[in-house]
This record gives C-alpha cells, structure tokens and sequence, in this order.
C-alpha cells in the first residue's frame, strides 16, 4: 500500500512541478528588471535610458498582463490547463528571445510587453492543482505555486551574479523552450475532461493516477466524477429524491447565479486588503523603500534577501498545509500588521537623527513582513479564485477576477511614488498596517473556508441554507 501511495505521490508531483515551472520563469522575470536596469545604468552599457523610461521598462509588464489574463482564461475554458500553458510558452520564449538580442530601447521594451502577456499564467497553476489533486491534499500541492516563484526570483539574482542579463535572458528562453516540451507528458485534469463530455480521457487519466490510495476518504468508483456532476448545484431542479427535466440555459445566465456573482464579490474584497498591504510595493520598491527608511543597503543584497525570506515564507506555507485557510490568512495579516508597525514606530521615533542606530531593526521586519506574506496574504487570493467558481465559468471568472487584481496591482505600485511623496513615508506604511489588519478581519467574517473540501461542498457555502438541504450528493 506505501509503495502505491509513493507512486500517486510521484505522479502528482510530476503533474503539478511540471505546470508550476512556468511560474519559477515568472519569477525569475520579477527579479529581472532591477538585473537589467543596474547593468544599464553602469557606464560601459551600450544602452541608456532616461528615469522614465526604466519606469516604463518595470511596470509595462503588469500594465499588459490583464489582456493576457482574460485572454488565458478563455483558453482555459475552451482548451485545457495543460495546453493553454504550452501555448502560453509561445509569446514567453518570444519575448525572451528578443530580450536576448537587444540593442536599444525600444527592443527591450517591446519583449517586456510581450511579457506580459503570460504573466499571469498562475491561474492555470491554480485551476490544474485544484482539479487533479484530492480535496485533501490540494492545500499541500498548491503551495508548489508560490514556491516555484519565489526560487526563480532566487536563481535570477545568483545568475545576476555571475552573467551579464542578455545571457540570462537566454537561458530563461532554453528554459521556457524545454518545459514547453516536457509538457506534452503532462494530462490534463479528469474534473475538465469530463466537464467537456470526455469521460473515456478521463477515466483512463483517473485510472494513471490512481488517486483512491492516497485519498482522506475510501475511495469509490470514479471519485472525482461525483464532484464534477455536482459542482454547480442547481437547486432549482431539485425537489426532495426527485429531478424535474428543465431547459438548458443560456451560457449567459450561468454569471448571474449566486455561486458566480458572490464569490467574485469576496475575492475582489480579497484582492483590495491584499494589494493595500503594500507586499507589491516591497517587491518592486524594496531599494526605494529601503532609501525611503534611510536603510543603506546593497541592492543585489536586498534583493536575494527578500527572494529568500519570500522562498521560506513559501516553505512555511507548505508546512502548514494541513491548518485552515482563514487561521493562516489571520496569522499572515495580523503578523504583517506588527512588522509595519515596528517599522513605522522607529521611523517616528528617530525622526531627523542623522545615523539612527539600531539599522538592522528596518532590515529585520521587512524581511519578516515579506516571509509572513508568503503564509497567507500573497498567494491566497490567488489560490482562492481556483477553489470557489463553479466548473462551467472557472476559466472565464478566473481571468476576469485575476484581471482586476493585476491591475489594483499596477495602481498602487505606479501610484506609491506619488504618495511618498504628498503623504511622507509613515503615513503610507501606516495605511499598509491598516489594510493588513484588514485582512485578519476579513478572514474573520467574510472569506470563506476551503481546505479539505470538495469544490461541490465549497459551492455549497454560496446557497441558501434553506436549498442547501434539499441537495443529496451520492
């Protein structure tokens, strides 16, 4: 019995690394504007660019990952998980490509838009991992997502260290050339199979797997094809024991059913808490940030320093797979909260010293704001819109959602300059602190609970209690 749950183990394993490293390349592509950007500025660089135009180079990315989300979420839909991410593969290999070659600006730019059209591919991650693995061990799984990104922005910044960025940018596109391929021997989910009509892929898919051996429950014939029928609970067509025969209906409807429109509702909220937190900001702004706070500091150094609090923040995540979403969203909230605290506390507290001591302090809680970040705040908005749509609309409302993450994305991160600069930094970390909070009261009375269940129970969450009893799952 352990050598068949190895083997389960191993497959999934496969599967879903095999999918997730395309998000290590996201990762690596986070790190690689500061790479780029400090390489250029040296004064043998052949390239020169003016302060708006690194703006333009290290924001235009985020700035063109909606079009690229809501045209992923439809090929996701419509294709699979498993082919929308080769096809995804096609403009990153591109743009590495001409990133590669590069001889001006105008280049440079251009693959970075390119870019940014698979920079949001993570939905796909989240969709294949909360498909194919069982309800009981996808909280496990999907922490691969956030790991595979925050090891790429690792081995970005060592490679930083030794190659020039032409050369890495090629080795990103040996890389994306490589998984494309490797992808191939990659099926897709049963769940998507069978919601397409096609049962005989997907039974032979469940029977590869063999996932009754690892299961929280004993297995029974075709597990996953009980969650698949009863995904979307149509309470309108139930009445005790009895099915009444309705009308198909119009595609349209399906995004005015409450189990659509109400958790598209919670994971906007969601995204609003995450995104005012401000963990994008210390991403993209961690040296100005660290200037801001009068923090000197090596960039390189920030950098790796932040990409390994953010690999072990993912470590962590992973390690408590088995502790429930909204305690770990409240413990990632709560613990943000008391670093920005202690980092606005010091900054009034030593206002207009010339050499403040204790430095380290600065150093010491944003490092720990990003590795808690990492336990719920950052990825779990993300993991939340894979587990709460109905089947039919997955693909779509992910786009849709994701969509309007990224771009309250690229706000704040285009606006945080400007509010430095009218507001001064201890207000702004201020406001962050608050929408940390934030997030522990959301976790508290809206979000709602998904480790563990089924996306059939999870739906459930979204009807009236009253139909919710009617509705028999066999």
């Amino acid at each position: 019995m352990k050598h068949r749950q190895l083997k389960c183990h191993l497959k999934l394993l496969f599967c879903s690394t095999m999918m997730c490293f395309t998000q290590f390349l996201i990762g690596c592509s986070y790190s690689f504007s500061s790479t780029l950007l400090s390489e250029l500025r040296e004064p043998s660089s052949t390239i020169h660019l003016t302060i708006e135009e690194e703006s333009w180079i290290t924001s235009i990315t985020v700035l063109i990952c909606p079009i690229g989300l809501l045209m992923i979420g439809i090929l996701t839909d419509k294709f699979g998980r498993r082919k929308t991410v080769q096809i995804v593969y096609i403009p990153m290999a591109l743009s590495w490509l001409i990133i590669t070659f590069a001889n001006s600006y105008t280049t440079i730019l251009i693959g970075k838009i390119i870019l940014g059209i698979p920079f949001g591919v993570s939905t796909c991650m989240f969709l294949y991992i909360s498909e194919i693995t069982p309800a009981n061990l996808r909280p496990l799984y999907i922490t691969l997502v956030t790991m595979t990104v925050g090891l790429g922005m690792m081995v970005e910044c060592i490679l930083a260290m030794f190659f020039h960025w032409q050369i890495i940018s090629g080795i990103m596109l040996v890389m994306s050339v490589a998984n494309f391929c490797t992808l191939f021997m990659v099926p897709e989910p049963p769940m998507w199979l069978r919601s397409k009509g096609r049962t005989a892929e997907a039974d032979e898919v469940d029977k590869w797997l063999d996932l009754g051996h690892v299961m929280g429950t004993p297995a029974t014939a075709a597990p996953t094809t009980t969650v698949d029928t009863a995904d979307v609970p149509d309470t309108a067509t139930v009445d005790g024991d009895k099915k009444t025969a309705v009308a198909p209906t119009p595609y349209w409807s399906l995004f005015l059913r409450r189990n659509v429109w109400m958790p598209t509702a919670i994971t906007l909220t969601f995204f609003v808490c995450q995104q005012g937190s401000g963990v994008y900001v210390l991403l993209f702004y961690s040296m100005d940030v660290l200037r801001d706070c009068r923090v000197p500091w090596d960039s390189n150094t920030v950098s790796l320093f932040l990409s390994v609090a953010r690999l072990m923040g993912g470590v962590g995540f992973a390690a408590m797979h088995r502790v429930a979403r909204r305690k770990l969203v409240m413990i990632s909230g709560g613990c943000m909260a008391v670093s920005l605290l202690v980092v606005v506390a010091y900054m009034s507290a030593f206002t207009g010293v010339q050499d403040p001591p204790f430095a380290m302090t600065l150093i010491i809680a944003f490092i720990m704001f990003m590795f808690f970040a990492l336990f719920a705040i950052l990825p779990m908005p993300w993991i939340l819109c894979g587990e709460v749509f109905p089947m039919q609309v997955k693909g779509v409302m992910n786009g849709v959602v994701q969509t309007c993450g990224y771009v309250m994305w690229f706000m704040i991160c285009k606006i945080y300059p400007s509010m430095i600069s009218s507001l001064g930094v201890e207000i702004v970390w201020s406001i962050f602190a608050f929408f940390c909070i934030l997030n522990v009261l959301f976790a508290i009375f809206i979000m709602p609970e998904t480790k563990g269940k089924t996306l059939a129970e999870v739906l459930l969450y979204f009807e009236p209690q009253k139909q919710v009893k009617k509705i028999n799952f066999p």
